[in-house]
């Protein structure tokens, strides 16, 4: 192999399916293309994060059989969607994919975000689901991603500036 140049890099072949899901989805923009984090409006990025969350959640794929970024985004988007949705009760339902979700976000250098979640699901924990000492816990070290959209738009940013590494296979 040439050593100047990056290897060849493609969309494995099992999540293909999965995007042609997600791009026809009713919930995502019309005409996004397969690779939806190569469109040029940013609008629809989030949506279409959020949708092939929900169909790699629903799907049969080995996690470990895809790129890293799937996973990551399959855990980080699902959270997100689950506290829009449910608050603080999302520990209910993802309390057992808590530790890796706290990984995710370390993995996509939003330490701080994890280290309030930590905090919160702790609360949460100890107080048995009390929301204000949910809140006051995750609210002791805001972060400049503690707003949800903001975070949403971080991570939807790092997605696409790092899909070539996160969302393709080597081509051998």
């Amino acid at each position: 192999m040439d050593q100047g140049n990056p290897p060849a890099r493609q969309l494995p072949a099992s999540i293909v399916p999965i995007l042609e899901s997600v791009v026809r989805s009713p919930g995502v923009a019309r005409g996004l293309p397969l690779e939806f984090w190569r469109h040029d409006d940013h609008r629809t990025w989030i949506d279409a994060f959020m949708e092939l969350a929900v169909q790699l959640w629903a799907c049969d794929l080995a996690e470990e059989e895809l790129p890293r970024g799937y996973g990551l985004i399959a855990l980080l988007f699902d959270w997100e969607m689950q506290c829009q949705f449910s608050g603080w009760h999302a520990f209910s339902s993802r309390e057992l994919e808590m530790d890796r979700i706290l990984r995710a976000f370390e993995a996509v250098d939003l330490g701080d975000e994890a280290v309030a979640l930590r905090r919160a699901f702790a609360a949460w924990r100890e107080t048995a689901g009390d929301l204000d000492a949910t809140n006051a816990a995750y609210g002791e070290g805001r972060h400049a991603y503690s707003v949800d959209l903001d975070r949403l738009e971080y991570l939807a940013g790092y997605f696409i500036d790092h899909a070539d590494e996160l969302l393709y296979a080597e081509v051998s």
